[in-house]
């Protein structure tokens, strides 16, 4: 983490540990909401709707962890007035923490529709919905992790590949949610049945496109240009 040496030189030595306390709480943010989607996780391999119902709790302190950050935010450009690579940085930081907000919605969404609803939730491809849901989770939570560390270790190369979506992990994530919706309108199920999972697939559908969208910032950050909605 070098935030006094990032590729363009821009980011100065006298904003350093504004920077790193503006760092930490990006990441920190991430760490929450990784936290929250493998709580989800394992509500779902143990059938446990009070862990659940810990997720949608969750959602409430990552709120506030957004507005704790937002506020950092506004302090920093009133007394800095940065330009340049330093003000790069607090904007690409405070899109990020947009997105991760977002990301807890989702998480929170789906624990809702998973075990407070109490609807009737059937799967595809004679697997178990939760069995797929599960996995669908783990993937998403891998590529979470991988954006955030592209932004720590201001990693273009990965960043890149992921805000493209051609990183190998989310064209393989991509193409399962398609498969899925797809075949859920194949089997002709009762809607009753199929409605709750592809409310599922479409929030985890969200879900990867807040993650690319980190990394898209991530690459506003190291090089300037901004290659959202290409």
């Amino acid at each position: 983490m070098k935030l006094s040496t990032s590729p363009q030189g821009h980011i100065l030595k006298r904003f350093d540990k504004d920077m790193r306390k503006l760092q930490k709480r990006v990441l920190k943010m991430g760490g929450m909401v990784v936290e929250q989607m493998e709580r989800l996780q394992d509500a779902l391999g143990q059938e446990d709707e009070e862990q659940a119902r810990q997720v949608i709790e969750g959602d409430r302190p990552i709120d506030l962890q957004e507005v704790k950050a937002d506020r950092f935010i506004v302090r920093l450009l009133a007394r800095r007035s940065p330009v340049g690579g330093d003000l790069r940085y607090i904007v690409a930081a405070s899109r990020i923490v947009t997105e991760l907000e977002r990301l807890g919605d989702e998480a929170a969404q789906m624990a809702r529709i998973l075990f407070i609803e109490h609807q009737p939730l059937s799967g595809c491809e004679k697997e178990p919905a939760t069995a797929t849901i599960r996995h669908l989770l783990g993937r998403l939570i891998a590529l979470l992790e991988q954006a955030l560390e592209t932004f720590e270790s201001y990693d273009y190369r990965n960043a890149l590949m992921l805000a493209r979506g051609e990183e190998p992990s989310c064209v393989e994530l991509d193409k399962r949610l398609g498969d899925l919706m797809q075949c859920v309108f194949d089997s002709q199920q009762p809607v009753a049945e199929a409605v709750n999972f592809v409310l599922v697939l479409r929030s985890v559908e969200s879900s990867l496109r807040h993650v690319r969208n980190i990394a898209e910032h991530t690459v506003y950050l190291i090089t300037g240009e901004d290659i959202r909605h290409r």
